[in-house]
């Protein structure tokens, strides 16, 4: 089995695409096969579709907007998972593909079972091979979804489905795996008197500071006050962080320029988006004590952060 996991801003809008028949005439019999509570509106059984579909929605959307009204919403709201069954595995009955799509809501920390504040969500089948879960990312409590990582997580459930239901069973490989240095970054390590090479120790380095980092721009700051450490940030047109790369300021080519890995390139997981996922799913403290009606000041913030890591991580050290 194979997931596919995307986020978008219009729970209305993949609905009307998932419950469509005259478009996408791959689709037969749309209808749910479970949802959050298991009484969703189910366009695809009711008397009018068009009402079934607009209160399914407004459900679905319900915590949403009242986040919304609070400030709180994420902007891409709307989590997408399609699971795919391999071409030749039985067809599976609406109840098993039910219980295949409670297991990954769970496994993903969409909806964790016995959590009364999980996310809302559906699963719409239209296919023999295939179901579709939809949710929304905001919680009872009004709090965004904590769902990093989820493809991984999902993948390692369906593995399990795999074998309980005697399906084919995907080679998966190690997708978590840091990347090895090179024979080259090794070689090179050796030569300088290094046990590590050097993305060995910008990897421990970056994974330091968002351990202790509380957003996306406090871990580029923190990680750009790191003595020895060259950090350049690459951004969109628009001005958006797009990625990151970083370099120790010793370690050069044979032009005597820095030797930059990108985030990705020292580990998948520490990827600027993959980063930025965990980094914003983190729920900030609106006080500074009990009791106190005064909020956190943002600078305070950033020194206490910039305290709890080393000035220096000993980037010249083999313990680094």
């Amino acid at each position: 089995m194979i997931a596919k996991i995307s986020s978008g801003k219009s729970t209305a809008g993949l609905i009307r695409y998932l419950f469509d028949t005259k478009k996408a005439k791959d689709h037969i019999d749309p209808h749910l096969v479970a949802s959050w509570d298991g009484f969703a509106p189910d366009p695809g059984r009711a008397d009018d579709f068009t009402v079934a579909k607009k209160h399914l929605v407004a459900d679905l959307d319900l915590r949403v907007k009242q986040a919304q009204r609070l400030g709180r919403a994420p902007k891409q709201h709307v989590w997408h998972c399609s699971i795919r069954a391999a071409p030749e595995d039985r067809i599976l009955s609406d109840e098993e593909w039910a219980d295949i799509a409670r297991r990954i809501v769970h496994a993903t920390g969409i909806a964790p079972n016995e959590d009364p504040d999980g996310c809302r969500w559906v699963a719409v089948r239209h296919a023999d091979d295939h179901i579709h879960i939809v949710a929304t990312t905001v919680r009872g409590d009004l709090r965004a979804a904590r769902h990093w990582n989820d493809y991984l997580t999902a993948d390692r459930e369906l593995a399990t489905v795999e074998t309980e239901y005697g399906l084919h069973r995907v080679v998966r490989g190690d997708r978590t795996a840091a990347k090895r240095p090179t024979r080259a970054e090794q070689e090179k390590a050796r030569r300088t008197g290094r046990q590590h090479t050097a993305r060995e120790r910008l990897r421990t380095t970056v994974r330091t500071v968002v351990a202790v980092a509380t957003s996306p721009e406090e871990f580029l700051h923190l990680l750009d006050g790191i003595d020895s450490v060259l950090v350049e940030v690459q951004r969109f047109p628009s001005g958006d962080v797009r990625g990151y790369k970083v370099a120790i300021a010793s370690d050069t080519n044979s032009a005597g320029e820095p030797v930059w890995f990108s985030g990705s390139t020292l580990a998948p997981d520490l990827s600027f988006p993959k980063i930025r996922e965990r980094l914003t799913a983190i729920e900030i403290p609106p006080v500074t004590e009990p009791g106190s009606r005064r909020r956190p000041n943002p600078w305070h913030q950033a020194t206490a952060a910039a305290e709890r890591i080393p000035h220096r991580l000993d980037l010249g050290h083999d313990d680094a």
